[in-house]
């Protein structure tokens, strides 16, 4: 199958259209084993310097929207092989590895694996790259970096892209934003034992008509339990 792919590809086709066209095919058309081999021929080649970057970036942009219908089993497999084909050349292809990136997070999130999926999304040249990202984006991958190591009761590594988030705090428009890091800042205050600060941040997190009420009274609760912390 790997060399039917090949030759597909170094066959020319018709344009981006050609490309998806034969990706669709290898996803229907192989299982398992077979699929995983017929993914890396098709990213091999993609990569093929005889392609124009042109193609070369719709190929893989084809490719990242369609991680999702590719089968757990193989799908993290196919993911990292498809990053580390794409490192020599990353600066030209920045766009496509952040959004394999945010895709193979997702699975790893999906299946509980806190850390890993951070460290993917850590893996966005967010201030190194050549690409000009904004700052609501950025403050979104660095809450949701902090969210996952939290997850994975990892403080250290989740203060540090807290800290990042908070720099950006007066660039971004999105509320949503602004709230999901106060959540994250009671948190780590509850975690550093800070609790009388840690209570004040789940105070004002209890009167933000923009969270659901539910989470409002698990604010409310976690104010009293660190009030009451506080003056043991």
């Amino acid at each position: 199958m790997a060399a039917y792919v090949h030759s597909k590809m170094s066959g020319g086709l018709a344009g981006g259209k050609g490309y998806q066209d034969l990706l669709d095919q290898i996803l229907s058309k192989y299982k398992k084993t077979e699929l995983k081999e017929a993914l890396e021929a098709f990213l091999t080649s993609s990569l093929d310097k005889r392609l124009s970057l042109v193609d070369a970036k719709s190929v893989l942009s084809f490719f990242a929207e369609r991680i999702p219908r590719i089968g757990k089993d193989i799908v993290k497999d196919v993911c990292h092989f498809a990053l580390a084909s794409i490192q020599p050349r990353i600066v030209s292809f920045e766009e496509q590895v952040t959004n394999i990136r945010l895709a193979l997070s997702k699975i790893y999130e999906e299946d509980g694996q806190w850390s890993n999926s951070a460290e993917v999304l850590c893996g966005i040249p967010l201030e190194s790259g050549q690409k000009i990202y904004t700052a609501d984006f950025k403050m979104e991958v660095y809450l949701k970096i902090t969210q996952l190591y939290l997850e994975d009761e990892n403080h250290v590594s989740a203060e540090a892209y807290l800290n990042r988030a908070g720099l950006l705090q007066a660039e971004v428009s999105k509320g949503q934003l602004h709230i999901i890091y106060k959540v994250c800042s009671a948190k780590m205050a509850d975690f550093r034992r800070k609790f009388s600060d840690a209570a004040r941040r789940y105070i004002q997190l209890s009167y933000e008509s923009a969270i659901h009420p539910d989470e409002r009274m698990t604010s409310l609760k976690r104010a009293m339990i660190c009030t009451i912390l506080s003056s043991a």
